[in-house]
């Protein structure tokens, strides 16, 4: 028996050798002729030193778990969150209070900005909540290293991510950023609200005014979703979501979504009516499932511009219950933060 043992020893080594993430796999994307390619592009449509951009291609850092996210190699929801864990982690007293104390400290910010883009406080804190937690989260990845991986080896997006790493140099010589230094998501999103390079270019302002557009900057943060908000047509006098009643079974016939809008008579047809006030005659319809039950709503434009940030029902519903929260614990108190 012990004479096998170093046999068995030396089989399970090279089993975990063969195992080993590929996030140890060392790949110079100078190299590549996909990144050769890229690095010509930017040299004659905008400018770019390619020596500059030969070098930083050279110190990225291939992420085999980011990779993996778009490849179907990884657990399902590593994209999404789930309507029950939205629920469990951000609709609960404890996240609501959260956010009382982040408006008590960005008074200042969050005014100026609703003053500006004429939009509430509370639906841009409810982003900020979502997308970082209030700037806790969003920062754990080297957004070059990130996007560097995704455009230049196959996966299901990698046309989208090749053009964001074309966006974030650009991004970074306007506002003289350093790419090795920004940090993200595991999809190359930035800052306190979570932007891809193209939509920080689009959308970003400088809040605080100190001259730049800075993705980890609050102010800038408040501004730029504010500004998000305002060039979509976002009105604080519409209720964005209302509760919806169902009765028979007709309801799980009639397709929900982001984009399912229907007239209310279709709606009432298959036994969905507003719970509270919903002063239009057409709706988006949104069935969530919870556990054996479901839970309808009724969006408006609002709603749909939510999912314009993000092209989620899941996502478009908890920013306006939890701005709604926000909104009703802030009324409640004597003394208003605003």
């Amino acid at each position: 028996m012990h004479s096998n043992a170093p046999k068995f020893l030396i089989s399970i080594f090279s089993f975990l050798i063969i195992l080993l993430p590929l996030q140890a796999k060392s790949v110079d994307y100078s190299r590549l002729p996909a990144a050769r390619a890229f690095v010509e592009r930017m040299h004659s449509r905008h400018g770019f030193d390619k020596a500059r951009l030969y070098a930083l291609l050279k110190r990225a850092k291939h992420q085999s778990e980011t990779l993996a996210r778009y490849q179907g190699r990884h657990k399902v929801g590593s994209t999404d969150f789930s309507w029950s864990r939205y629920k469990r982690k951000i609709l609960i007293a404890e996240s609501v209070a959260l956010g009382r104390r982040f408006m008590a400290k960005n008074r200042r910010w969050l005014r100026l900005a609703s003053r500006r883009y004429r939009v509430s406080p509370e639906i841009i804190s409810a982003f900020i909540r979502v997308e970082s937690k209030f700037g806790l989260y969003g920062h754990e990845y080297p957004v070059w290293d990130s996007l560097v991986t995704l455009a230049f080896n196959p996966n299901r997006k990698q046309k989208f991510f090749r053009d964001e790493l074309e966006q974030l140099l650009i991004l970074a010589r306007k506002n003289r950023l350093d790419v090795l230094k920004l940090r993200g998501s595991f999809a190359g999103a930035m800052g306190c609200v979570q932007q891809v390079p193209s939509i920080q270019l689009r959308y970003s302002v400088d809040l605080d005014g100190d001259g730049r557009k800075d993705p980890d900057s609050m102010a800038d943060c408040i501004g730029s979703i504010a500004s998000f908000l305002h060039r979509h047509g976002w009105k604080d006098s519409r209720p964005t979501l209302v509760p919806a009643r169902h009765s028979g079974e007709a309801f799980l016939r009639l397709r929900s979504g982001y984009r399912s809008r229907y007239p209310l008579s279709t709606l009432k047809h298959y036994g969905i009516t507003p719970a509270r006030s919903f002063p239009f005659k057409e709706a988006y319809y949104i069935r969530l499932r919870e556990g054996s039950r479901y839970a309808l709503y009724l969006g408006d434009a609002n709603y749909r511009i939510i999912t314009r940030y993000n092209a989620s029902k899941r996502y478009a519903v908890t920013i306006a219950l939890y701005a709604k929260a926000l909104k009703r614990t802030l009324n409640t108190e004597s003394k208003s933060l605003y």
